[in-house]
C-alpha cells in the first residue's frame, strides 16, 4: 500500500491529540488492508466501550474486537466497508451493525448495534492517508424499535379476535390496589370505549369505565392478581351506559392481568326475549285452559237442561207429539254429540302443553286399566286383545291413559263385521338410528320403546296418514261411526308431550298399526 505514515512515537501522539479534539466515538486507521492498524483513538470512543488507550494503538482492528473468532458476519461488513473505502476513496456507512460481546472479555457491550461511517482522509496528491471510523451506539433505538414492531404486531393479531381482551397493570397506594392501567387491549374491547387500543394505552380503568370498581370486573382481578388464581365467571355490566353480558376469564402473567371475555350479550338478550315470551305464551295458555274449563261447564248445562226436557217429552208426552217425537230424538242425539263434543275439546285443551310432573308410569298397568274401562265393550264385540309386557317410562298417568284409552276405542270402533275382532299391542327397544319414518320425535334419545297397537279392522288410505292426527278430521261420515274427530289429535298430542312421536301405517280391509316412539 502506497503513501502511508509511518507509524512511530511521535506520529501516534500527534494524531492522538487531533482525534480528540473531534468529538464522536472515533478510530483513525491506516488503510493498510487488511490489517487497518489503530492509530487514534478519541476519549469519546474509550469511554463509550470502556477502554483504555495503550492496548488499541499500534494494533490492527481485526486483532482487536474479532480475534475470539465470534462475530465474524459483522467483522466481514465491517472489513467490506473498510475495503471500498480503499477503493474507491469514498465514505461508506454501516446502518446497523450487531456486535456481541465475548464472555471471555468484559471490555465490550454485549447484544449491542451500532451505527458505523467509514471516512477516507485524502492527502494533497490525492492518496488515501487515513480512514475515520466513527461508531455510534444505536443499541437503545433499535431495541424500541424493535420492540414498537413487535408491539404493532402483536397488536395486529389481537385486534384480528373477535372477542375482547385486556392486559391491565396494577395501580397500587399503601400496598393495596386502587385500580389497574391498561398495558394492551384489542379492538373489540376498545370499541365498549368509543376508542382505540391506541389511545386507551397508559390510562386508568377508572378513566375510561368509572363504574367498574364497583363490579366483579374489578375485585375479581385484584384476586387473581393477589393470589395467582385464575377466575372465569360470568357478569352483567350495566354501569357507564353500558349493557354487557360477559363470561370473564382472569389469569395473572408476570406481574399482570390478562383478562378475556366472551361477550354473550346478544344471545342473553335473546333468551330474555324469549322466556318473556314463553311467559306470555304460559299465561296464555293457562287463559284458554281456563277459558276452556269455563266454557265448556257453561255449555253443558244448558245442553243438560235439553237433554232433560227432551226426556220429559219422550216420556210424558210421546202420544200427544206423534211425529214430533222422532224430531226430539235427533234433538237429544244431537244434544249428546254436543255434550261429547265439549267434553272431547275440553280434554284436548287440557293437553296443550307438557306435563309440569311426571313419574314413573307402568304402561302395563295403564293399558289394563284402559282394557277394564272398555270390558263390556270388548265383551258385546267378542274381540280378542292381547298384550305383551309393556315398559316403565316417565310421564303423566293421567294422559298416557287417554293416550291407550283412544287407541283402543278406535281399534274396536273401525272393525270389520265380518270378521271377529283382533287387537294387538306389542312392544320393543329400538335404537335412535333405526327410525326410518319422515316424522321425528320431540326429544332426541340414544334409544326409544316402541309400542305398536295393531287392529284386523277396516283400515284406511295411507294418504291419509298424517290427516287423521289433525283435529274434527274424519274419514268416515257421522252417520257410519260415532264420534268428533278429536280422539287421534289427543294421543298425538300426549305422544309429543312425552318427548315421543306417534304414525301410523294401513291398507283399506287390513287393519291399522299405530306406532308409539317413547324416549327410552
Amino acid at each position: 500500500m502506497r503513501n502511508i505514515p509511518p507509524i512511530n512515537s511521535e506520529s501516534l501522539a500527534f494524531h492522538s491529540l487531533l482525534i480528540n479534539a473531534i468529538p464522536g466515538n472515533n478510530l483513525v486507521l491506516l488503510p493498510d488492508a487488511p490489517t487497518f492498524t489503530i492509530v487514534a483513538v478519541s476519549q469519546d470512543y474509550l469511554t463509550a466501550l470502556k477502554l483504555q488507550r495503550e492496548p488499541l494503538l499500534g494494533c490492527g482492528l481485526f486483532e482487536v474486537f474479532f480475534s475470539d473468532g465470534r462475530n465474524q458476519a459483522a467483522a466481514q461488513q465491517l472489513r467490506q466497508s473498510l475495503t471500498q473505502v480503499v477503493e474507491t476513496k469514498q465514505p461508506q456507512s454501516i446502518t446497523n451493525l450487531r456486535y456481541e460481546r465475548s464472555y471471555f472479555q468484559t471490555y465490550l457491550l454485549e447484544g449491542s448495534a451500532w451505527r458505523v461511517a467509514n471516512k477516507p482522509v485524502i492527502g494533497p496528491q490525492g492518496e488515501l492517508l487515513y480512514i475515520i471510523n466513527t461508531v455510534e451506539d444505536i443499541t437503545t433505538e433499535v431495541q424500541l424499535v424493535e420492540a414498537a414492531q413487535a408491539n404493532r404486531y402483536l397488536q395486529t393479531i389481537i385486534n384480528l379476535f373477535k372477542e375482547p381482551m385486556q392486559v391491565l397493570q396494577p395501580v397500587e397506594e399503601q400496598d393495596e390496589i386502587i385500580d389497574f392501567r391498561f398495558t394492551l387491549t384489542n379492538q373489540a374491547y376498545a370499541a365498549y370505549a368509543n376508542s382505540t387500543p391506541e389511545r386507551l394505552a397508559g390510562k386508568r380503568v377508572s378513566e375510561v369505565f368509572p363504574g367498574y370498581k364497583e363490579t366483579a370486573s374489578f375485585s375479581n382481578p385484584v384476586e387473581t392478581y393477589k393470589t395467582g388464581k385464575p377466575l372465569t365467571f360470568e357478569i352483567h355490566y350495566d354501569q357507564d351506559g353500558l349493557d354487557l353480558y360477559n363470561l370473564m376469564s382472569t389469569a395473572k402473567l408476570g406481574e399482570e392481568v390478562v383478562i378475556h371475555f366472551t361477550d354473550f350479550t346478544h344471545l342473553r338478550h335473546l333468551q330474555l326475549q324469549l322466556e318473556s315470551k314463553i311467559r306470555e305464551l304460559n299465561g296464555s295458555n293457562q287463559s284458554l285452559q281456563e277459558f276452556a274449563y269455563v266454557a265448556s261447564h257453561d255449555l253443558q248445562e244448558p245442553l243438560r237442561k235439553i237433554q232433560s226436557f227432551g226426556d220429559l217429552l219422550a216420556s210424558q208426552y210421546a202420544d200427544a207429539l206423534g211425529d214430533g217425537a222422532a224430531y226430539v230424538h235427533r234433538m237429544q242425539t244431537a244434544a249428546t254429540r254436543m255434550s261429547v263434543l265439549i267434553r272431547d275439546l275440553l280434554d284436548y285443551s287440557r293437553l296443550s302443553t307438557r306435563p309440569d310432573q311426571t313419574t314413573p308410569v307402568s304402561l302395563t298397568d295403564v293399558l289394563a286399566v284402559s282394557l277394564a274401562d272398555l270390558d263390556l265393550l270388548i265383551e258385546e264385540t267378542g274381540a280378542q286383545v292381547t298384550v305383551d309386557s309393556l315398559p316403565t317410562v316417565l310421564g303423566d298417568l293421567r294422559q298416557l291413559g287417554q293416550l291407550f284409552q283412544n287407541l283402543l276405542s278406535n281399534a274396536l270402533k273401525f272393525r270389520r263385521v265380518d270378521i271377529p275382532s283382533r287387537i294387538e299391542v306389542r312392544y320393543r327397544l329400538v335404537r335412535g338410528g333405526e327410525l326410518t319414518f319422515s316424522g321425528q320425535p320431540s326429544q332426541t334419545a340414544a334409544a326409544y320403546h316402541l309400542i305398536e297397537v295393531s287392529d284386523n279392522g277396516i283400515g284406511f288410505e295411507e294418504q291419509y296418514r298424517d290427516r287423521i292426527f289433525q283435529v274434527f278430521q274424519r274419514l268416515h261420515g257421522k252417520n257410519e261411526f260415532t264420534g268428533t274427530g278429536i280422539g287421534l289429535a289427543i294421543c298425538e298430542k300426549v305422544v309429543t308431550n312425552h318427548g315421543g312421536v306417534i304414525t301410523a301405517s294401513s291398507q283399506p280391509g287390513q287393519g291399522a298399526t299405530f306406532s308409539i316412539y317413547l324416549p327410552a
